[in-house]
């Protein structure tokens, strides 16, 4: 329960609901993706990191998301 509220305070939502989870995930990624850094930047270490997180959070949402169950 822990993680999922983490994920869900990391998307900025309430309800996991894919298309709005989707639009996030984007807008997110666009925004900490590794490349927008230089590599001797002091954010770029906080970009990877960041990047993974989202990464991880997205995938783990959409496995437990209420449309993703219906449709196994």
């Amino acid at each position: 329960m822990k993680r999922i509220n983490e994920y869900k305070k990391l998307f900025s939502i309430e309800e996991i609901d894919l298309k709005d989870l989707k639009k996030k995930y984007r807008s997110l990624v666009k925004d900490w993706h590794p490349d927008k850094f230089q590599a001797d930047d002091e954010k770029f270490a906080e970009a990877e990191l960041k990047s993974q997180q989202i990464i991880d959070g997205y995938h783990f949402l959409i496995s437990i998301a209420p449309e993703t169950k219906e449709a196994n």
